[in-house]
């Protein structure tokens, strides 16, 4: 007696195959975030300083501490100060928007993927721990 029939789907292969689909959509998504942080220039607090202007609309890489939070508006987001930690090192305020959900203390590094918005605004797109 035949105990697999044709077209019928083994149970114990579908409960193998739905984690390994979401092991490797996992893994793609990870790789591709990996690909954008290292595809975006490193941002330049000289440049943004003598000529914010020159940077409005581009997408930056900057690897920050935060120092303080200035502001909270509810349905705008956070105002930060953070010290840049590749370059000059100086200290910025960035906007963090609204929809941005975690715990942010003194002291705490970020890999931050901002863009400059209107009147030089540095606004966090994406933002990890490190």
């Amino acid at each position: 007696m035949n105990r697999f029939r044709p077209g019928k789907i083994n149970p114990v292969f579908v409960a193998f195959l739905i984690p390994l689909l979401v092991i490797v959509t996992a893994g793609v998504f990870v790789v591709m975030r990996n690909h954008l942080r290292h595809s975006l220039p490193a941002f330049s607090l000289d440049v943004y300083r003598n000529t914010p202007d020159e940077l409005q609309g581009n997408h930056y890489n900057l690897d920050a501490q935060i120092e303080s939070q200035l502001r909270v508006d509810e349905g705008f987001g956070r105002m930060l100060i953070v010290k840049a930690l590749d370059g000059a090192g100086g200290r910025l305020s960035v906007l963090l928007p609204d929809g941005v959900t975690g715990d942010f203390n003194s002291g705490q590094r970020f890999h931050m993927q901002v863009v400059v918005k209107d009147k030089g605004l540095i606004q966090i797109e994406d933002m990890s721990k490190y």
